[in-house]
């Protein structure tokens, strides 16, 4: 089956927190890590995140012009089963193009930008298989995608096997809490025959944190 190169790149804490306690973003990722994420950006067709990062954070998914040398905004991808992305929100901004994905039973009642396309896809209980949207992305001539999170999206992308590349940052901070958010956000794994193992690649200095990058062991 046919996908687009799939990259997952997150920031977290050193106790392995991505956002506050009250599940809000916190800004974890150095000015220099801040920059090579925009250059990340940059590079792909796609950018992927789910319906509760947008509205906890309200990010844009664009690329800050200064950042790079040659400016290319990516398609940004909202996983949303239920419809619930607020016509208002920076992502459905007029910056760059931007497919919201639902469920093909939901009824669409919001009216978007031109620059916004709404994708009817089956899902299971609410679930989207990413392996046949990974085709259907492909089919629409995506052939990166960089996903950002939330957890639990990032979850669901490492236990489906679909990742090339993993990078996280390590901020030089403490969150705490016992239900804080963290990177991978599912129901977790009881036995360690089932847990997902990585490769390690590289470790680098960033700003005043460390850069992870991993693969997964086939």
């Amino acid at each position: 089956m046919n996908r687009p190169k799939i990259i997952i790149n997150c920031a977290m804490s050193l106790d392995g927190k991505i956002a506050s306690a009250t599940g809000k973003q916190v800004r974890i990722s150095s000015e220099e890590d801040m920059a090579r994420v925009y250059q990340l950006r940059n590079k792909v067709d796609a950018v992927l995140v789910g319906i509760n990062t947008v509205i906890n954070d309200d990010p844009k998914l664009t690329v800050k012009e200064r950042y790079v040398s040659c400016l290319n905004q990516p398609i940004r991808i909202v996983l949303d089963p239920q419809n619930k992305t607020p016509e208002t929100a920076l992502i459905v901004s007029d910056k760059a193009k931007t497919i919201i994905v639902v469920d093909e039973n939901t009824t669409i009642s919001k009216t978007y930008r031109e620059n916004v396309t709404v994708l009817p896809f089956p899902t299971n209980n609410g679930v989207f298989n990413l392996r046949e949207l990974g085709e259907k992305l492909c089919d629409l001539g995506i052939t990166s995608l960089l996903v950002e999170g939330g957890g639990t999206v990032i979850w669901n992308f490492i236990t489906n096997h679909l990742v090339d590349d993993l990078y996280v940052y390590v901020g030089s901070l403490i969150i705490g809490g016992k239900q804080t958010p963290t990177m991978a956000m599912g129901n977790g794994f009881k036995h360690s025959q089932d847990f997902i193992k990585l490769q390690h690649i590289d470790t680098k200095s960033v700003g005043d944190g460390l850069l992870l990058h991993y693969q997964l062991k086939k």
